[in-house]
């Protein structure tokens, strides 16, 4: 449901379920110029927690680190990164509702940087 609602938003998908050492990222995108990493975040109406609040300092890291290890096996320059969260929100008998947060966090937020 994440990865048709970037579709119809004009990304393309290029990669589902990327995992390198320590690490997965859910999908991995073209939107314009910028390669997108996309956490995925499923969670009940009802939840106490936002699903985004659920990206913690920690889990952006292991993000960070796994999209690395992607750029890593590109060849040539990698084009610019950009992370985001899709929300999907769902009850019984509801059309589940999507939440497309751009750039959800940064390399900078997380502590981090570009390593190749």
């Amino acid at each position: 449901m994440a990865a048709r609602h970037l579709v119809r938003s004009g990304l393309r998908v290029l990669v589902r379920n990327f995992q390198a050492r320590g690490g997965e990222i859910d999908l991995i995108a073209r939107h314009g110029g910028e390669l997108v990493m996309v956490e995925v975040k499923t969670r009940h109406t009802q939840a106490k927690m936002a699903p985004e609040h659920s990206v913690t300092w920690m889990k952006q890291r292991k993000i960070i680190a796994t999209a690395n290890a992607y750029l890593r096996e590109l060849s040539g320059r990698p084009p610019p990164v950009r992370f985001d969260i899709v929300e999907v929100l769902y009850e019984p008998r509801v059309v589940p509702r999507v939440r497309w947060i751009r750039g959800a966090f940064s390399l900078q937020e997380a502590g981090f940087s570009w390593s190749r």
